[in-house]
């Protein structure tokens, strides 16, 4: 094999590639096959900006087995084309030339979904075609979402720390995000899980007044001065264990770098007696606050029918995040394999009726497929509805003043019924959901993105 293209293979994520049949030898050629290569990314690129659609690099893209799968190696070399990924029955495809309309339609019938071409160029999808198609590729595309994101490199969690966590954002206050986070863990609580609430919107306290619940010592207490985190629970009268927050200028992203392995090794300790942990974040987009939720195993986006453009722009900047940790832990560990799909799971509270809440979230999804996936080639984000709360302003005040979840003073409102199904989610199994990833538990991941400078 050439240098050239070995240079040409570094680096690429792919397997490496025996340069073509005829590729020339001499040293003074190689300059001459990498220029071609390089003018026909760019033209590809061009093309991508003249039809306004993505650009996909199939040499340096993953490739999902089950999309490649969807279309015999014959179609692909003569269609010049390569499924790359499958995402709400939206097939993006590298395509050499995604100016043909009747390609894109005869794809569009063979795989029976919409197709969404992709500019590419074609000396690299020639190689990429013969690469994918050189091994077993799965058949047909995947029945769920969690199969289609399940990986052979996943392993099972094998360390003692068993402890799932549940993080709950929201780009602005008021949309009740601690009301999802308290009646949340006590639901999970009276379900048989042993649930602790970690109280991490630092300044507000927002819990501690909804619960009326005033410990001598706090999360602020443990970051500042020297107190073991097991000094922080307080046993509540609601089933869950409670880490409560203060009041104060101090905010979850000023925590430094010692801090933040401080947290993290107690937390450790301390989960170990807990079946879920849920983390009521701070409102907004800082990194520290993003961090955290994507270091979860779940991770909830709260909004409202008023505010759910803040909504969609928690979810981008959440994704973005997700692109850059994902990227740079794959860079920085031998043997990580990244998770290509970022799917937070959405609440959209003070609906009118449950009718109102879907139709939101379809709306959300669409704007998410429109500008945000189809700009890319490795990654993508994938909604999913946890449930939607019908609004009733006068049980909330009644709950608030009687200082309990909703779900303990008024068990039977319809609000507390939607609260209650979601934990579905979270405790059966059946429910279709795999939160496997790529550590040997989930507490490594948590641990790695927030203890590493990424």
């Amino acid at each position: 094999m050439s240098e050239t293209w070995k240079r040409l293979n570094a680096g690429s994520g792919a397997h490496p590639l025996p340069p073509p049949a005829g590729a020339p030898g001499p040293v003074n050629a190689r300059a001459s096959i990498h220029g071609a290569l390089q003018e026909e990314i760019q033209q590809a690129k061009a093309t991508a900006e003249k039809l306004r659609i993505p650009f996909v690099d199939p040499l340096t893209a993953h490739i999902e087995p089950a999309a490649a799968g969807l279309i015999a190696k014959d179609t692909a070399t003569r269609l010049q084309a390569l499924p790359v990924r499958l995402v709400n029955n939206i097939l993006l495809v590298a395509m050499a030339s995604p100016e043909k309309t009747a390609a894109v339609r005869a794809l569009e019938v063979l795989p029976s979904c919409k197709v969404q071409p992709a500019a590419a160029p074609k000396t690299a999808l020639t190689m990429a075609v013969d690469r994918i198609f050189a091994k077993p590729v799965a058949p047909g595309p995947p029945k769920t979402l969690a199969a289609k994101q399940a990986r052979p490199s996943e392993r099972a969690e094998t360390e003692t720390t068993k402890v799932r966590t549940i993080s709950i954002i929201s780009n602005k206050g008021g949309v009740g995000k601690t009301h999802v986070a308290i009646n949340l863990a006590y639901a999970l609580a009276q379900k048989g899980s042993r649930t602790l609430l970690i109280d991490a919107d630092l300044g507000n306290a927002d819990i501690s007044n909804k619960l009326a619940i005033f410990p001598e010592h706090h999360l602020l207490d443990f970051l500042q001065k020297d107190y073991d985190m097991q000094d922080l629970i307080v046993k509540t009268d609601f089933g869950f264990d409670l880490v409560c927050g203060t009041y104060g200028e101090f905010k979850l992203a000023n925590l430094n770098y010692a801090q933040k392995t401080r947290f993290i090794n107690h937390f450790k300790k301390v989960s170990q007696g807990y079946d879920l942990a849920v983390f009521d974040l701070g409102a907004g987009i800082a990194r520290t606050v993003l961090d955290f939720a994507l270091g979860a195993d779940h991770t909830i986006i709260v909004t409202t029918p008023q505010d759910l453009i803040s909504g969609y722009a928690c979810a981008k900047a959440a994704f973005v995040r997700f692109k850059e940790i994902e990227e740079r832990l794959e860079n920085r560990l031998a043997d990580y394999t990244p998770r290509w799909g970022f799917s937070p799971l959405i609440v959209i509270n003070q609906v009118k009726n449950v009718e109102q809440g879907f139709k939101l979230f379809e709306a959300l999804v669409k704007t998410t497929e429109e500008n945000i996936n189809p700009k890319e080639d490795r990654f993508h984000v994938t909604p999913r509805y946890l449930g939607s709360i019908p609004y009733d302003k006068d049980t909330v005040r009644a709950t608030e003043a009687r200082k309990k979840p909703l779900l303990d003073a008024f068990p039977h409102a319809r609000a507390s019924e939607c609260l209650a199904h979601m934990t579905g989610l979270f405790l059966d199994p059946e429910h279709g959901y795999d939160p496997r990833i790529r550590f040997k538990s989930s507490f490594k991941r948590f641990a790695a993105i927030l203890s590493r400078r990424l």
